[in-house]
């Protein structure tokens, strides 16, 4: 049977102290992934990919087998397709990085650079939306400086908080060589259609490479990278899928994976080196981006965390009651005098768990204190630009209100929290 809202609260303890509404930041952790955790510091606590001795090759399987849960339950790919990551952030990066630096290697006996990824020309470009986190611009921003690309923005829709096709479609063209896009907003919580975006870009322009950057997704509803058909696909463990920080995983097309410069390179990264070359390892291409020890705990947890989202718990029950928790909040907002609600209020089928909001009179900073100090329990909601300055501005709440208030939903969060939460917002709107 899969575990009820009951259960999972039961091995999160903070749920006893607080309403805890901040999961698109962090969510807590389940014991049941603490407890993988502590059974590698405990039992076989080895470095992988370095010993020979039985604790050591228990590491390196249990590892292996975390990278192979984690890359099937959330994302739907091989485990050879997926790189272990810190988090989104990193794993953007080390595509932006591959695409402005060549692979060198030694191949067939000679050390060198080999064919780029992209050859960048002049009035070729790199198109984002305004409502990215700031991790899925500032990279691109780096990367279009230092190849010479144009910058291009797809504006979203002020009312709905959705990047829109048909705005997808003005701004991409034969010169895009990356769309690097959102699969869920952090800021207003909608859906996006990604899987028309690929199909928009690569129309465009067949060898425009699309980045998706899916922190809001994973854990959260169940995803296929296959059927998005993108070239890259990031996210962070520590939201969705219940895992711990210093988590995460990117997801690369093998054809481009065999292609691309790691970030980083030492241990763990090579089959053989000398004093004047060195030949990265071609037995698990993914292993070539994780270079040194890793967060081995941390990614074990990760392996665990996908196993019990996806199968103790079921990713459509979670989307299902994530988007019930969410209707309800939204409806009981659109009762509260002087509550502005950003996003789409009315169709919950491309609405994540994440609903910003704001009370006239108040910043968002001052809202968050208040649910924290003056309510018993506390409640904890996320106040600011979250790290997505221009969607903020564009929104016109950055100035106004230096934010959003923002509330974000997991599965193990019930009706009774959200009513107490419309309830504090009621007394603090002074309704």
């Amino acid at each position: 049977m899969p575990l009820t809202p009951e259960q999972v609260r039961a091995h999160i303890p903070l749920t006893a102290k607080y309403i805890y509404l901040d999961n698109c930041a962090t969510t807590p952790v389940p014991k049941p992934v603490v407890e993988a955790m502590l059974e590698y510091f405990y039992d076989y606590c080895a470095n992988v990919e370095r010993g020979a001795y039985s604790i050591a090759s228990l590491a390196n399987e249990k590892w292996d087998l975390a990278r192979a849960k984690a890359a099937k339950l959330l994302l739907n790919c091989k485990a050879d397709e997926f790189i272990f990551t810190r988090n989104t952030t990193e794993a953007i990066c080390m595509v932006a990085y591959a695409l402005e630096h060549p692979l060198l290697d030694r191949v067939n006996g000679s050390f060198g650079e080999q064919e780029p990824i992209i050859k960048w020309e002049k009035g070729d470009n790199i198109v984002f939306s305004e409502l990215e986190h700031h991790s899925n611009m500032m990279p691109w921003i780096r990367l279009a400086r230092h190849v010479g690309a144009e910058i291009k923005v797809v504006p979203f829709n002020r009312e709905t908080g959705q990047i829109e096709p048909s705005e997808v479609e003005k701004v991409v063209d034969e010169r895009t060589k990356v769309l690097a896009i959102q699969h869920v907003s952090n800021v207003t919580g909608v859906i996006h259609p990604v899987e028309e975006f690929v199909k928009i870009a690569k129309e465009a322009n067949p060898n425009c490479l699309v980045v998706i950057d899916g922190s809001q997704g994973p854990g959260h509803m169940p995803i296929d990278v296959k059927r998005i058909g993108c070239d890259a696909y990031a996210f962070s463990g520590h939201k969705g899928p219940l895992g711990p920080q210093g988590s995460g995983g990117l997801f690369v097309r093998s054809e481009l994976l065999e292609r691309m410069e790691p970030m980083e390179i030492g241990g763990g990264t090579i089959a053989d080196v000398t004093t004047h070359d060195y030949k990265l390892r071609d037995d698990v291409l993914c292993k070539r981006w994780e270079a040194g020890t890793p967060s081995i705990a941390c990614l074990i947890g990760l392996g665990r965390a996908a196993e019990y989202v996806a199968e103790e718990i079921g990713l459509e029950r979670v989307r299902k009651r994530e988007e019930e928790l969410t209707e309800q909040f939204i409806e009981g907002l659109l009762d509260i005098p002087n509550v502005e609600i950003y996003g789409e209020t009315e169709d919950m089928s491309i609405k994540a768990g994440v609903v910003s909001f704001n009370i006239r009179g108040w910043s968002s900073h001052d809202i968050s204190m208040a649910l924290d100090n003056e309510f018993k329990p506390p409640i904890l909601v996320r106040a600011g630009h979250h790290c997505a300055i221009p969607a903020c501005r564009a929104l016109g709440v950055y100035e106004r209100y230096g934010g959003t208030v923002r509330a974000s939903f997991h599965y193990y969060n019930t009706p009774e929290e959200v009513e107490a939460a419309l309830k504090a917002i009621r007394k603090l709107a002074g309704a």
